[in-house]
């Protein structure tokens, strides 16, 4: 009794539980949120651009309305501005009006130099006092970009009108019918597009007036065209359609379960290999070399895989050269599909057969020794002891060896990743889908991967990964049912 009253005071009721509620807390942020937060982004168009702009939307909705309450709070000031900037553009239109009449009916005789500078200030002065009021902090009409634009337009044109007519009358006080002729061709269509885009501008400025909500609408429609840009959008199942849409993603699914096919035997079949080898009592020293055999275990991935690639280097590695004699060309695993796809099974298998013969090994172990002795006394061979003893009592933990080394080559990802990205780049085709240029090894797992980070569509990288986790749940469930409900409920 003192013993457990001590005990509790060491480790208190409350402390426990709240122990437990911030573990259980924890777990369900790091696990099932990042899960969550994964399937709302397969369905939205989630981009570099717009995936974490919370920050930059606020900004701009803060704008936006400061913007907005700017414009109906100065309203009266923008209309008299509007009103003043119409006069103005009226009065330069019937100043090129009549500058036009002037020009048609001028002779070499009546042509006054004096009087085209008249025109000139009128229209000029008109257009830089428009142009003033258009840009003033005070009217807000530089919102409206079609006007100022329009207007910039106009003013460009007249002013190069007058330079064009400089340029041909000069300093003359009596130019040559000739001179006027080439003034007239010069001119009148510049008078003509002037007009057009000063009755375009009138036009705008009358809208302002009769319908101030759409200018305010105007004045902001950029802001909303960037807050719609930075902004998530919902794209329903458009993520899992364009996945399924060329023949990428799906060319991806089959290289996987081809790499499952061929990698998980080879892998199996190395580490069963070593483990019963190495089990036997005589091979000398046998202890640390099964040491030694653990050290693809230990060495990080990224080491392990990028000494395989330099090996394999075309023209410098040495086992490239080593492997071009043996198929009697050049094995390539930057251009050649199937060289490359053989070394991500050596390589798979290299990082792997530690597990499987330490499983295996550890299954070897629990063999009761009885059985073997008695088949020595019975005569049995080495191959009769394999198969009637340590085969069907090993079986159960290297089928389970099976199942989790398979689930791993469904996620081959850094393998691919490292020797050359699940390339070579090639026209990818799988009949019933249009062809499409993309890695010709990219497994599920890196073609996720690369929409993310190579085309920046993390709705679509999103996407695929639901895919590739419906399929390992597909297979999780199946494990269990064929090994574990079937099988009794035996453990391994």
């Amino acid at each position: 009794m003192s013993g457990r009253r001590g005990s509790s005071m060491l480790y208190p009721a409350k402390i426990a539980a709240m122990l437990a509620v911030v573990s259980i807390v924890l777990y369900l942020f790091f696990s099932v949120w990042p899960i969550g937060y994964s399937v709302f982004i397969a369905f939205t168009d989630a981009n570099a651009v717009n995936i974490a702009s919370d920050p930059k939307l606020a900004e701009l909705r803060a704008l936006r309305e400061s913007i907005e309450e700017s414009l109906w709070s100065n309203k009266e000031t923008v209309l008299a501005g509007a009103r003043e900037v119409e006069r103005l553009v009226n009065d330069t239109v019937a100043a090129l009006e009549e500058f036009r009449a002037y020009l048609e009916s001028a002779s070499p005789a009546t042509f006054s130099q004096a009087r085209v500078n008249e025109y000139r200030n009128r229209v000029s002065g008109n257009l830089i006092q428009a142009l003033s009021v258009v840009n003033s902090n005070e009217t807000y009409l530089y919102y409206h970009t079609e006007l100022r634009e329009s207007l910039d337009r106009a003013y460009t044109g007249i002013n190069t009108m007058w330079s064009e007519i400089e340029s041909v009358i000069g300093f003359k006080l009596f130019p040559s019918q000739e001179d006027l002729e080439r003034v007239r061709s010069l001119a009148l269509p510049r008078i003509v597009s002037a007009v057009e885009e000063l009755g375009r501008c009138a036009s705008i400025l009358r809208g302002v007036e009769e319908d101030y909500a759409s200018f305010v609408a105007l004045a902001v429609r950029d802001i909303d065209n960037e807050i719609d840009r930075l902004s998530l959008h919902f794209v329903g199942t458009g993520n899992f359609e364009t996945l399924f849409g060329d023949s990428r993603f799906p060319y991806s699914l089959l290289k996987t379960l081809l790499f499952v096919a061929t990698s998980v035997p080879l892998k199996m079949a190395v580490g069963v290999a070593v483990a019963f080898l190495f089990s036997s009592p005589l091979i000398l020293g046998r202890k640390a070399m099964r040491a030694m055999l653990l050290v693809p275990w230990a060495v990080p991935v990224l080491l392990s895989v990028t000494t395989w690639r330099m090996l394999f280097v075309p023209g410098e590695g040495p086992l490239a050269g080593l492997f071009s004699r043996l198929v009697g060309g050049e094995f390539n695993i930057y251009t050649h599909e199937w060289d490359a796809f053989a070394l991500y099974n050596i390589v798979e298998a290299w990082l792997a057969y530690p597990f499987v013969m330490t499983v295996t090994m550890g299954a070897i172990a629990g063999v009761p020794k009885e059985l073997i002795e008695a088949s020595y006394i019975d005569g049995a061979g080495v191959w009769m002891r394999f198969k009637r003893i340590m085969l069907p009592l090993t079986i159960r933990p290297i089928l389970f060896a099976a199942i989790l080394t398979s689930g791993a080559s469904l996620q081959a990802f850094m393998v691919p990743l490292l020797i050359n990205n699940g390339g070579p780049t090639t026209t990818v085709r799988v009949p019933g889908f249009p062809p499409a240029l993309g890695g010709a090894n990219e497994m599920m797992v890196l073609y996720g991967y690369n929409r993310a980070w190579l085309d920046q569509d993390y709705g679509l990288s999103a996407a695929a990964y639901l895919v590739v986790v419906g399929i390992l749940l597909v297979y999780a469930v199946a494990w269990y049912y064929l090994f574990y409900r079937r099988g009794g409920g035996g453990g391994v």
